[in-house]
């Protein structure tokens, strides 16, 4: 196998998730997507979430129960509250609580810093961060009412952890996620919920991306791993830090970029 080449991760190595319900937010798609369909693989219930694409939504829910578990689709804004408060309530009374939430949702407006008006930052953390806030402080109630604990995983990003030009506040707000994520963490233990995140780097789901995106593709060749990274490999690391084989692990992040944050320095030469 050579460095280019994704490790072949199977699509249910067991049952990590029979008897649990999950919330994933940003699921009609991409990482969200691979996420949601890996639970229901491994026996989970999952209420996937989306924000506008509702079909989307529903074609990933459709998929998770020909595979044998239950589904349920929302479209729901995430800045909202209350649609947020509505959402977790409806699930927890639909699958008999709430034991995983996967904040996945996520907005970009990518422009340099000189360039980038008002409205386009506070989108971004509005989504991004305020999103996280809110669904994580709905679901922490419900965990808490509950008395069995649970485990949140926050997607952030490689961006988080270092910055490129013309981000506009896409890397910001995801820092802003990695110190709410040890906030929550800390804050939370005691009520027995884990607060874990990844960070992903280049992702690609599209078979033959490189020839459209040349420059991309010539991007990630200088990662040590040389490859972008798919969608099933971050929902690997997620599933892992929201299953009972990561119970000793809490206010960490994990970054699932191909090495690149360690040498993105080596990048900038162009």
């Amino acid at each position: 196998m050579t460095s280019k080449q994704a490790f072949d991760i199977p699509s249910c190595p067991g049952r990590r998730f029979a008897g649990c319900s999950a919330i994933v937010t940003g699921a009609a798609r991409g990482i969200g997507r691979a996420i949601a369909l890996r639970i229901g693989a491994e026996g989970g219930a999952v209420a996937v979430v989306a924000g506008s694409d509702r079909a989307g939504a529903e074609a990933v829910a459709a998929e998770i129960e020909a595979g044998g578990s239950r589904a349920s689709v929302h479209t729901v804004d995430v800045t909202d509250r209350v649609q947020i408060e509505r959402l977790f309530d409806e699930v927890a009374a639909a699958f008999g609580g709430i034991d995983v939430l996967i904040n996945n949702a996520g907005l970009g407006r990518p422009a340099r810093l000189l360039d980038l008006d008002e409205t386009a930052w506070d989108d971004v953390f509005r989504v991004n961060a305020k999103g996280v806030f809110l669904a994580s402080v709905a679901v922490a109630r419900h965990m808490a009412a509950q008395g069995r604990g649970g485990a949140i995983v926050n997607i952030a990003g490689a961006s988080a952890h270092r910055c490129y030009p013309g981000a506009g506040a896409y890397g910001p707000s995801k820092a802003a996620v990695v110190s709410l994520t040890r906030q929550m963490a800390l804050e939370w233990a005691d009520l027995g919920i884990r607060v874990n995140g990844v960070s992903p780097g280049p992702i690609r789901s599209i078979d033959g991306w490189e020839a459209r995106e040349p420059a991309l593709a010539e991007e990630v060749l200088r990662l040590p791993l040389k490859r972008a990274g798919t969608p099933e490999e971050v929902a690997a690391a997620v599933c892992h830090l929201a299953s009972k084989e990561a119970t000793y692990t809490t206010g960490q992040m994990l970054v699932v970029d191909g090495g690149g944050v360690e040498t993105w320095y080596l990048s900038l030469g162009g």
